[in-house]
């Protein structure tokens, strides 16, 4: 339900950035008319209190964390060059591809990921990881659905070898697990934290290249 009604002084573009989600978001009717009027009032205060947030800031990412989650990729797309010209696009694109996608995770449409990165300056994206460590090592990923194919994969052994001993009963649902050589000059991003260390691969590589089934390391 998009309950926004555009304002002149607006200055984000917020088409279908819905603002409230379950249970804020109910549809529904109350048999008590004091309670209807008692939860739109409480509505109409929530998306008070992000309209007032939206425009109190002019920093595309400060304003973008005062709505839903579930709104962020939204506000991106509908803002991407406020983004860019607030130098925070790379920043931006990492964090909301990072919430959700791992080596063992792909969450949400890859064209549209890989549409995303395209957008970022190659430079800067690599400059919000850490700097790659190797010239050319082992990098790992995993698929419940046999696909070899991502943008995310570990160079943690560790890791890899974590998810081989979870995974190694196809029975019970587990996965399969992919290896691939992959060089400085494959990786768009490195990310290193107590985490994970990971890259995202530049996406001609990461369609190109064949990985291979493993099954111990």
């Amino acid at each position: 339900m998009i309950i926004y009604k555009k304002d002149k002084n607006m200055q984000w573009k917020l088409d279908h950035v819905r603002f409230l989600y379950p249970p804020d978001d109910f549809t529904g009717t109350f048999a008590n008319a004091k309670m209807q009027e008692r939860h739109k009032a409480g509505q109409d205060q929530k998306v008070k209190v992000i309209l007032e947030h939206l425009e109190s800031h002019d920093n595309p990412l400060e304003a973008m964390h005062g709505i839903h989650p579930l709104d962020h990729l939204q506000f991106l797309h509908n803002n991407l060059e406020k983004f860019r010209q607030a130098r925070c696009l790379e920043k931006t694109v990492l964090l909301l591809y990072c919430r959700k996608n791992t080596p063992f995770a792909a969450v949400g449409d890859y064209n549209e990921w890989k549409s995303l990165l395209a957008q970022c300056d190659p430079a800067r994206l690599y400059q919000e990881g850490k700097p790659f460590p190797f010239d050319k090592t082992t990098a790992f990923r995993g698929s419940m659905t046999g696909n070899p194919k991502g943008l995310s994969w570990t160079v943690s052994r560790e890791e890899a070898t974590w998810f081989l001993e979870r995974w190694k009963d196809k029975s019970l649902g587990g996965g399969t697990i992919f290896a691939m050589e992959i060089t400085k000059q494959d990786v768009l991003v490195y990310i290193e934290d107590e985490h994970r260390r990971e890259v995202i691969l530049v996406p001609e590589i990461a369609e190109n290249s064949v990985g291979r089934e493993i099954d111990h390391l």
